[in-house]
């Protein structure tokens, strides 16, 4: 299994697969070939944060899709069939794929790993940052997790990441509030 949004925190595979079975994983930075990571899907079970904007559409959730020539980090880690099953009601938009991974740090081939993605026809996507901004909670949790692997992984992180309409970079439109972004402990109390 690869996450590559929220999942990159500990702390949120264990909202769903309990703080024990995170804790005990073995997690492997990774790199995804030929796939984009932005932040274009609308859950209907999210609720706006409204940090940024009073009109609702800070509600975003990251996602990824095909794009050649573009690659994106995530930390792998091998999940059991119990895992599958919570993590599978978890992203209910998504459709689970397979894909090869390449190990951050060497770029070799590992093998192949699931991810979940949403079908680009999907009637939950936005292509428009007006319509949609992501959810503050899931790019705190993303960018924490990013930067506790390394300084390396972080920044590919924010150089790999973009809003819904796949071209403007995370960190580029947030620049005034990255200190902002890093309080997960307000935000994990926030959603608790």
């Amino acid at each position: 299994m690869a996450g590559f949004g929220t999942l990159l925190l500990q702390e949120s595979l264990g909202d769903t697969v309990g703080k024990d079975g995170a804790e005990q994983k073995k997690f492997t930075p990774i790199v995804i070939k030929n796939y984009r990571r932005l932040f274009n899907l609308l859950p209907d079970h999210y609720e706006a944060d409204n940090r940024l904007r009073t009109n609702g559409t800070e509600i975003g959730a990251a996602n990824i899709e095909p794009a050649e020539g573009i690659d994106f980090n995530g930390l792998s880690f091998l999940a059991n069939a119990a895992d599958l099953e919570q993590l599978d009601k978890r992203e209910r938009y998504y459709k689970r794929s397979i894909v090869p991974c390449y190990h951050f740090e060497t770029g070799q081939l590992m093998g192949d790993c699931h991810v979940y993605e949403s079908p680009l026809d999907a009637r939950w996507l936005r292509r428009n940052n007006k319509e949609l901004l992501p959810l503050w909670r899931d790019i705190v949790y993303a960018r924490v997790g990013a930067y506790r692997i390394s300084e390396a992984f972080g920044k590919m992180y924010d150089a790999t990441t973009y809003l819904a309409d796949g071209k403007t970079l995370l960190v580029d439109y947030y620049k005034d509030y990255l200190q902002q972004l890093e309080d997960l402990d307000s935000v994990r109390k926030q959603y608790q």
